[in-house]
């Protein structure tokens, strides 16, 4: 059981889930309802069809669980529904070769705002026991801070750390400081670097209430495979081509802090050779190695040159995202909107549903391309639709193409490839470039 290129046979997979229809019942305007219901219904009939499609190739399905108490998912204080449905299995799970990294039941509390505060003002820069993790962590802050005090300054995160350690006023009132600052901007930004990710820090392994990784726990259990929990390692970042291993940087953070995620991974995976590059967002959006020899991609030609040599990269520039920017500056404007008491019958939300059942799913299905792929084996992947310049490609290459469209892919931001996550594939590591040393 393990998990070496994402060509290989694959043999087991988990599938997301969404809410189901009746979540949204609670909703009083039916021109808000309905279609929220409508896009439940539709989402889980595609997660059934890419099922039925795994399935026929024999590939074993495990579901992430989702708790039928709507509660689990509701703000205790407001009642509002703020938890994101546990659709996107990839965002945080890997498979690397015979280990599977994923959430543990308490992701995202490993670290506390005013501890930090405290040892970055107050703690010997040089103590042995200050690790890689809590240098990342007091940095990031520093840097926060001096940018909210001084803001346009290039400095560094180093410099950040040494100017503000100098500050006598934030050392004897660093409380009534921190008082005064946004505490959840601290703490998404500290969160954003050291977990590799973007967006919100509300994700659904952060939900406390219900765990939805119990059923991957009993198959990970079950067929003996070792489990590394909260080390925020994903193949929506990462791609594994045999021997070598390639993260991206998600997010500015990231790059700012590349060192020092180069030697965490290094020290993670001291049998691969690790690359680090950076494309903006989760890496599987924007390019997919179908198989040895064939990538899709958007953009950045350049990126290919060295990382892929002699590999021929079929770009597809302005699709995907490029195509749905107005809906997406829509979405941002209202997504979550429709579980607040009082917006329902809010004009703005009621157009922004109906626009995307009326208008945008269509033009999704007609005319948009995603790269987030997901391979069966390496003559069979499947994709969300049909384009020209990339069923050519893998006509070339003898790839069958098998089209499912998630229809509501970007209401919810998942593509096929986020909506799964490889549990186990056929097949060794292989070494697609043996002229390069081991790092």
């Amino acid at each position: 059981m393990s998990v070496h290129q994402p060509w290989d046979p694959l043999k087991a997979c988990i599938v997301g889930r969404s809410y189901p229809p009746e979540f949204y019942d609670d909703i009083v305007n039916p021109a808000v309802r309905e279609p929220m219901q409508r896009v439940a219904r539709e989402t889980e009939e595609d997660y059934q069809k890419l099922i039925s499609k795994l399935e026929e190739f024999n590939v074993e399905v495990v579901r992430l669980d989702l708790s039928d108490d709507r509660d689990n998912y509701a703000d205790q204080g407001t009642g509002i529904v703020n938890m994101p449905p546990p659709m996107c299995p990839r965002d945080f799970s890997a498979s690397v070769g015979d280990k599977f990294y994923m959430p543990g039941p308490d992701w995202g509390e490993n670290f506390d705002v005013n501890q930090l505060y405290w040892d970055m003002m107050n703690g010997d820069e040089n103590r042995h026991w200050r690790g890689k993790a809590e240098k990342l962590r007091e940095e990031t802050l520093a840097k926060y801070l001096e940018d909210l005090l001084l803001p346009g300054r290039p400095i560094s995160l180093k410099e950040s750390y040494d100017s503000f350690r100098k500050r006598d006023d934030m050392r004897n009132f660093y409380l009534n400081f921190m008082q005064g600052i946004d505490r959840e901007e601290v703490e998404k930004v500290i969160m954003a670097s050291e977990m590799n990710t973007i967006g919100s820090v509300t994700k659904f392994p952060s939900n406390k209430s219900f765990y939805p990784w119990q059923s991957t726990q009993k198959w990970l259990d079950k067929n003996n495979i070792e489990t590394v929990y909260d080390q925020y390692i994903n193949t929506a970042s990462l791609w594994r081509v045999g021997k070598d291993l390639y993260f991206n940087y998600v997010n500015v953070m990231n790059v700012l802090n590349k060192e020092s995620f180069m030697t965490k991974w290094r020290r993670m995976f001291p049998d691969y050779r690790v690359h680090g590059i950076s494309t903006p967002g989760h890496g599987d959006g924007a390019m997919c190695p179908v198989c040895p020899g064939l990538i899709i991609a958007l953009d950045n030609p350049n990126l290919y040159k060295e990382t892929f040599p002699d590999w021929e990269v079929v770009f597809l520039k302005d699709e995907s995202w490029t195509k749905v920017r107005p809906f997406l500056q829509m979405k941002s404007k209202n997504q979550g909107r429709w579980w607040i008491k009082g917006e329902e019958n809010n004009d703005e939300l009621v157009t922004f549903v109906n626009t995307w059942l009326n208008d945008w799913v269509t033009y999704v299905e007609e005319t948009v391309f995603d790269v987030n792929m997901l391979s069966i084996d390496e003559h069979n992947v499947i994709c969300n639709g049909y384009n020209e310049k990339v069923f050519d490609a893998f006509e070339r290459y003898n790839i069958t193409p098998h089209i499912i469209n998630f229809r509501h892919r970007f209401f919810w931001d998942g593509g096929l490839h986020c909506i799964t996550s490889d549990l186990s594939r056929e097949g060794g590591m292989n070494d697609y470039f043996p002229e390069r040393c081991l790092k």
